[in-house]
């Protein structure tokens, strides 16, 4: 039996034990994306069609119904072989503060893409990545730089010491971009909604609203005396300035709008 047949799961309990095994900690709950992912439910439903005990197994020609993890990381298709490398296909580096995509981005997307044909068409494919994408942009544009900066700028001031975990907004950045943040960008990445928003950036933004911009405040001195190192790294983008400024009346009919147009009803907010 070839490795990367070995390394499948064959049974219910298989399955579960490998994804919450592989990182199951509440920073990236690979177990739980595992779970909330279509390819979960299709497993149990068609996992006896999968010809898990063929030595090739490639993706697309012995199956096609669902997939596991080694399906997409590292195994064959009929354009490329079985890889050891479950980094070869990713483009996107989530783990640090800021995100980046690796070297030769293109060409290890282009692999991942070959797999996700097999099964999917071009516009599902390429609407995927449109998306996480964009979701991986906001948390940097949005949270992690301006974040990760204003921290510098404390520190360069003499307001934090440059050790770390020994002010109290060590602690929060920390959690910030290590806990929320990578939890929702992983969650984007394997396609699990509830830890890209509900697990990942509605906890990054109620942490960077309630939590970091009011500790930065408090070590400035107050609001007034933090307001220059705000508006340079936070209230310069329009997505933040409601957090200063409130919202207009135009703007909250317009959010009402939305919500009546999308969900309907009049009572609807």
């Amino acid at each position: 039996m070839s490795y990367q047949a070995s390394f499948f799961p064959r049974n219910k309990h298989d399955v579960r034990t490998r994804a919450e095994n592989a990182i199951s900690d509440p920073t990236i709950p690979n177990g739980g994306f595992q779970r909330e992912q279509n390819t979960a439910f299709l497993y149990q439903a068609f996992r006896d069609k999968m010809n898990m005990d063929k030595g090739e197994w490639i993706v697309g020609v012995d199956y096609q119904d669902t997939a596991t993890c080694s399906t997409c990381h590292i195994s064959a298709t009929p354009n490329q072989p079985a890889t050891h490398d479950v980094g070869e296909r990713i483009s996107w580096t989530l783990r640090p503060v800021i995100s980046k995509k690796l070297e030769h981005w293109k060409d290890r997307r282009e692999k991942m893409k070959d797999v996700c044909r097999q099964c999917h068409g071009d516009f599902m494919v390429d609407d995927f990545y449109n998306q996480f994408d964009k979701f991986v942009d906001l948390y940097n544009n949005k949270f992690a730089t301006p974040a990760m900066n204003i921290r510098q700028k404390l520190m360069d001031m003499g307001k934090l010491t440059k050790a770390d975990f020994d002010d109290k907004l060590d602690w929060i950045y920390y959690e910030l971009w290590h806990h929320e943040g990578r939890r929702g960008r992983h969650g984007a990445a394997m396609m699990g909604p509830d830890y890209a928003w509900w697990h990942g950036m509605y906890e990054v933004a109620k942490n960077f609203y309630t939590h970091f911009l009011p500790e930065v405040e408090k070590i400035m001195g107050g609001k007034e005396a933090a307001m220059p190192i705000l508006n340079e790294y936070v209230f310069k983008d329009p997505l933040h300035r409601w957090y200063r400024d409130g919202m207009s009346k135009e703007q909250l009919q317009n959010i009402e709008q939305f919500y009546q147009q999308r969900y309907g009803g009049k009572e609807v907010k």
